[in-house]
This record gives structure tokens, C-alpha cells and sequence, in this order.
């Protein structure tokens, strides 16, 4: 099967995966309204399905036009989180962007340990997190994937987990995740594609009140060499 050509980024610690040929304008525009509705979300400092909306309604706000959305109270155990995103997704995300999402992720997980990219992945989760006060319970957290297909549909998921390993990047690969028990929801789903001509007409005001949050929150993932 041909590799889908794919461009990876992290926006506030957030995977956003572009499949397929798109212009930067497009890509650009995608990163800022997301990173925007991802400010929004955190500041509010909500529980996770109260900061799936705020983040939804915002970017919904600016140009994120609803296809399709829904949630579920899925059932897995000891997977990795490719194997619950195609739970998740279901037909939303073809073959071959499941694939691009599965290098995407093995591509974060073989970078250096040190990196930027590392840090603010493990970052995120850990802020997601519920904390526990004991030590042999299961740590549950979130993450938010963002899947741009080929034909400029936006596969935004939001999935919860819990696991029993310490919270690295290793768990994004590793079959170490399992449902949580608390019979909740823990999958969001919204396909999208963005008006970008409303989009126009608010760029300059979500540019501006980002400010010198896309130089630090942003974050492209850089292409191994065999793959350049």
C-alpha cells in the first residue's frame, strides 16, 4: 500500500495530522482556529466533556462547518491508542489515514526523549489527567487528535483512557490503555470542513489575539530523513 504523504503538528500539545496535499494557507488557517479553541477550552479549566464543547463551539464559531458529529461509551482494554481511534472513528477516517495516523505516532514516539515535541506531549496528558491519590489505580487522562483528511475533511476526536503505566509517550504506541470503568462517555467525534471564506473574515482578529502564541504553542513535527 503507497504511503499517504502526511504533516504532522502539535498545537498546545494537541496532534493535528494533515493528509494529503494542502496548501499552507489552508494548513495555517486549520492550526490557528484550532489553537485558538484550544486556549479557549484550557482556560476554562473544565471537565473533559465540558472542554470538548467550548473547544467545539469555538472553532464552530469561525468557520468549522458540522458534518457529522457523535459520542460513544466504547469498551476496550490493553490497546494502543491507533487501535482506539479506528474504534472511535469508525468510517470517519479511511484505510489510508489510519495509516498516516499510526507513523504520525510512531514518528512522536522514536523522537528524543529531550525533544520539545516530547515534552509537550507528555505535558498535555498529565494536565488531562484525574490525579489519584493512591498508587496501584489505573491513571485516567484524555487526548485530543485532530486528522485532516484528503479531501479537507477535519476528524477532530477526543478520547479518554485509563492506564497503569506512568504517563509518557510511550503510551501512545504501547497496547497499555483500557476503558475507564465509570460506564461514561469517553469518545467525542466532530467532522468538519472549514468555510473558508467566512474564515477570511475573522483571521486577522484570531491572529492577532493569538498573538505570540503561534510562535510557542505551535509546533511542526519534523519528517524522519528516510521518509524526506
Amino acid at each position: 500500500m503507497k504511503k499517504t504523504v502526511s504533516d504532522t503538528w502539535l498545537v498546545n500539545g494537541n496532534i493535528i495530522i494533515f493528509c494529503g496535499p494542502h496548501t499552507d494557507s489552508f494548513k495555517n488557517d486549520i492550526l490557528t482556529s484550532s489553537l485558538f479553541g484550544e486556549l479557549v477550552a484550557e482556560q476554562k479549566n473544565s471537565p473533559r466533556a465540558t472542554s470538548w464543547s467550548t473547544y467545539t463551539d469555538t472553532v464552530i464559531k469561525f468557520g468549522w462547518i458540522v458534518n457529522n458529529r457523535a459520542t460513544q461509551q466504547l469498551e476496550f482494554e490493553n490497546i494502543n491508542l491507533s487501535s482506539v481511534v479506528e474504534q472511535s472513528a469508525g468510517s470517519a477516517l479511511p484505510q489510508d489515514e489510519r495509516q498516516a495516523l499510526a507513523i504520525a505516532l510512531a514518528q512522536l514516539v522514536n523522537l528524543p526523549g529531550d525533544s520539545p515535541a516530547i515534552r509537550a506531549i507528555v505535558e498535555k496528558l498529565q494536565k488531562n489527567a484525574i490525579v489519584s491519590t493512591t498508587t496501584d489505580t489505573p491513571v485516567s487522562t484524555a487526548v485530543l487528535l485532530t486528522i485532516i483528511r484528503n479531501d479537507k475533511t477535519v476528524v477532530t476526536l477526543q478520547v479518554a483512557f485509563e492506564t497503569l503505566h506512568e504517563i509518557s509517550i510511550d503510551i501512545l504506541e504501547q497496547p497499555v490503555l483500557s476503558a475507564d470503568n465509570d460506564r461514561q462517555t469517553n469518545s467525542w467525534l466532530l467532522c468538519s470542513l472549514l468555510d473558508e471564506r467566512h474564515y477570511n473574515l475573522v483571521r486577522a482578529d484570531v491572529l492577532k489575539k493569538l498573538g505570540r502564541n503561534i510562535e510557542t504553542r505551535l509546533l511542526q513535527i519534523p519528517v524522519p530523513a528516510d521518509l524526506d
